[in-house]
């Protein structure tokens, strides 16, 4: 397919390629994952029609960079008037010649609106890729790997950020498939969302973090594998002792933090000084968030303590993007924590393209670890909703679609 003529086209493909690209799977935008590398890029690169969105993702990229909405640039909306056009025409070959290439490039588009806040536009995409795979009998009529691997750790992602259920995967022979949680993986990787033989205390500083901060994490990874061990069917005994656990940690890290607090001299800046002070302060409050919304049964989009959101952005921000990507799997919890509070602001779309960017960065070292860690966040969530969160008692999870068509998306930005 055509691409705009001009001298700007050229400069936005090479913006994508050492820009936007890297910045889509690796956390700090550096040494992205051997299989993007291989399998993706060339993809991205060679494909008759992505390319075209990569100018388009370059040019909203740049856009917000400067400042201004994405609604509010002439070029970024010619361009994506321009790409609406060419997939248009694409569309008019037969559907199982460009299948493949149909589904992967609406797949960025996706995360494209979801990464800039726009999810009506997010919305739609995700229900043409619905028709597509429908149209292909499920995923696995693709018979696209790679593609697959993307748009399932997409949908989870998707899933744990809205706090709904599977969307693509909804109705689809793929979701029943059991993937093996891995029992081993390199101590980097490790994560309070799966149990795992070494303690975090035990590691600590192998991670370049302090005890304190260990210690918490090993505390959620206790109540994470609580909730999720738990049969469908669990006893009531069983959900008070899930509740009282999260409750003795909500009230634990609460004490915590105002002691730090008080501890600090009055002359000295009200923010942590260090890099694993800053990580502790992030750590604590993603807990505390985690734990108040076990210990309430109520979902995490409804935590309101605005000044402790706005402490937990202004935290984790503090951090070098290259320290949390040594700690990957602590930073995805850490994300999928404050993504169902990322409203459509410059905060919030921090936060959800660092979520997406963490789980697929995960996803693309090791599928089996970065899903598992995915199911076992969103199983949580399940957990609460099924057991009397949200907004009603035992209600269950919410389908994406009826979540839309209510219009209850988040509106609290951390």
């Amino acid at each position: 397919m055509p691409l705009p003529e001009g001298p700007r086209t050229t400069e936005l493909l090479h913006f994508y390629v050492h820009f936007v690209a890297p910045n889509m799977v690796s956390i700090d935008g550096q040494s992205q994952p051997p299989v993007f590398l291989k399998e993706v890029l060339p993809w991205m690169l060679q494909s008759p029609l992505f390319p075209n969105i990569g100018i388009l993702m370059s040019s909203m990229t740049q856009s917000l960079e400067r400042g201004t909405e994405v609604a509010k640039s002439p070029e970024s909306l010619a361009l994506k008037s321009w790409v609406l056009s060419m997939i248009a025409d694409y569309m008019r070959r037969p559907f199982d010649a460009i299948a493949v290439e149909m589904v992967r490039c609406i797949v960025n588009l996706v995360v494209m609106e979801w990464f800039w806040g726009a999810d009506e536009s997010m919305f739609a995409h995700m229900r043409g890729i619905k028709r597509m795979i429908k149209l292909r009998k499920g995923m696995r009529g693709l018979r696209d790997i790679v593609g697959e691997s993307i748009i399932i750790l997409t949908d989870y992602e998707i899933a744990c950020a809205f706090e709904t259920d599977l969307y693509w995967l909804e109705n689809d022979p793929a979701r029943d498939e059991e993937i093996p949680v891995p029992t081993m993986w390199p101590d980097c990787y490790d994560s309070p969302l799966l149990a795992s033989a070494p303690r975090f205390e035990n590691i600590a500083e192998k991670l370049g973090i302090c005890g304190v901060t260990a210690k918490i994490l090993d505390d959620v990874r206790f109540l994470t594998d609580s909730v999720t061990s738990a049969s469908a069917m669990a006893s009531a005994s069983s959900k008070s002792k899930i509740r009282s656990t999260a409750s003795w940690l909500y009230e634990k890290l609460r004490e915590q933090g105002t002691a730090t607090a008080a501890k600090r001299p009055t002359h000295v800046a009200s923010s942590p000084s260090t890099e694993k002070e800053r990580i502790l302060e992030t750590v604590r409050i993603a807990a505390v968030i985690y734990s108040w919304s076990i210990k309430s049964l109520r979902q995490i989009s409804r935590f309101d303590d605005a000044d402790m959101l706005q402490a937990a952005y202004a935290s984790l921000t503090s951090v070098s993007m290259t320290t949390w990507k040594g700690i990957p799997g602590i930073f995805l919890w850490v994300m999928l924590v404050a993504a169902p509070n990322a409203a459509a602001d410059a905060k919030g779309r921090f936060v959800r393209r660092k979520m997406a960017v963490t789980g697929l960065s995960i996803g693309f070292e090791d599928f089996a670890l970065g899903i598992s860690y995915l199911k076992a966040f969103w199983s949580v969530q399940r957990w609460i909703a099924r057991e009397g969160g949200g907004d009603g008692e035992g209600a269950g999870v919410q389908r994406l679609e009826d979540k839309w068509s209510s219009g209850s998306w988040p509106e609290v930005s951390v």
